[in-house]
């Protein structure tokens, strides 16, 4: 089924669900990345995700919705094939969406493969080194969160992964996850019980690679970091 002609959103979300401004803030940007609404692809919510961790939802798929979300997938993280494809493919004002397993014909699949390992499935991040939304899928469940840091760069025509930005991605999203307790974190809702601010607190690792102007060393710094949103989304 095409994107462009999915059922009417029919809010899947009931009782206490409703109050969760997470599953709000994930869908907020997903429709941001993807101009389409998640709403239709939700059965069964399996798990909200809260702060510390990477606000967001689990869940499974409405049936029959599956194959169009893996559709919508592909689109737009795997480049088309012809001029045409191209041109309809192009959301204009969209961001980039990249796979973390780029196929075992890519150059730089074994590195990638790092990132795609650790997702229930098929992994996509939104580009950039801020704020940015990550989805995971296999046949039933779906992972939609929105990750404070992201590590994941397009330059020079292929896909980098930035190290300061995998070091807060480690230290504050996946840290969020699997170690909660070693972070802090406070939310801020408006009364429509949209996130004001959203903020966490925890350790900062950088690291200067040499450099001329820096004396060719390499530098290693250890702080505190804040990092998260401000301003209802």
């Amino acid at each position: 089924m095409p994107h462009d002609k999915l059922p009417a959103p029919k809010y899947p979300l009931e009782g206490e669900l409703r109050l969760k401004w997470e599953l709000n803030f994930a869908a907020n940007h997903f429709q941001r990345v993807f101009n389409v609404s998640l709403i239709p692809f939700i059965g069964r919510v399996v798990k909200v995700f809260s702060p510390p961790a990477s606000a967001g939802l689990l869940f499974e798929f409405r049936e029959g919705m599956r194959d169009s979300f893996a559709t919508l997938m592909d689109k737009r993280a795997f480049p088309p094939k012809t001029l045409n494809e191209a041109i309809r493919a192009v959301v204009p004002g969209s961001p980039a969406v990249i796979p973390d397993n780029p196929g075992v014909n890519h150059r730089d699949a074994w590195w990638r493969q790092a990132a795609a390992g650790a997702a229930i499935g098929q992994s996509f991040r939104e580009e950039g080194t801020s704020t940015g939304l990550h989805v995971a899928f296999n046949k039933t469940l779906c992972d939609v969160h929105v990750d404070r840091n992201g590590f994941v760069v397009n330059r020079d025509g292929f896909t980098h992964w930035d190290l300061n930005g995998l070091l807060r991605h480690l230290t504050i999203d996946l840290a969020g996850d699997k170690a909660p307790w070693a972070l802090a974190s406070t939310v801020m809702l408006d009364r429509r019980r949209r996130p004001i601010v959203q903020a966490t607190i925890g350790p900062w690792f950088a690291i200067d690679l040499p450099a001329r102007d820096a004396g060719d060393r390499t530098a290693v710094k250890v702080g505190i970091q804040i990092s998260g949103t401000f301003g209802s989304r």
